[in-house]
């Protein structure tokens, strides 16, 4: 196996709402090594972690996902005792996440300040300016 090789990290369910942080955390997870499923909302991520095919050994979620980010925990906890789930509050916090996962994997192409620049870039370019 090369350490491109996604079995050789197993798998991460991404549950992120936001497209602009959900992408970039995917491509950045990927270069570690791991085969990554996205998911939209908490009901998406679940039915990722029903999957036995799938092999998930952990979930990386938002507090502020679509059907509740907390439930996914508490539901993987019931359903899927064997995967670990890692909660974000902020889009630094699940750019601080993935860096940890990748630390055993490989090396991604990004490294963790950079990726946590583009996203914050790509989530203020998003907002309307304030007005005053």
């Amino acid at each position: 196996m090369t350490s491109k090789d996604p079995q050789m990290f197993g798998t991460i369910v991404l549950a992120e709402s936001e497209v602009l942080l959900r992408a970039p955390l995917a491509e950045f997870l990927r270069d570690c090594g791991f085969r990554v499923v996205e998911a939209t909302s908490a009901d998406e991520a679940k039915m990722a972690l029903a999957k036995a095919d799938l092999n998930v050994t952990t979930v990386l979620t938002s507090v502020e996902l679509a059907g509740d980010g907390f439930g996914i925990s508490s539901w993987a906890k019931q359903n899927r005792p064997d995967v670990v789930v890692k909660i974000a509050g902020t889009p630094r916090r699940s750019v601080e996440l993935a860096a940890s996962l990748c630390e055993d994997g490989g090396k991604p192409r990004l490294n963790p300040q950079l990726l946590q620049r583009r996203v914050q870039q790509m989530l203020s370019a998003r907002k309307p300016p304030d007005v005053a």
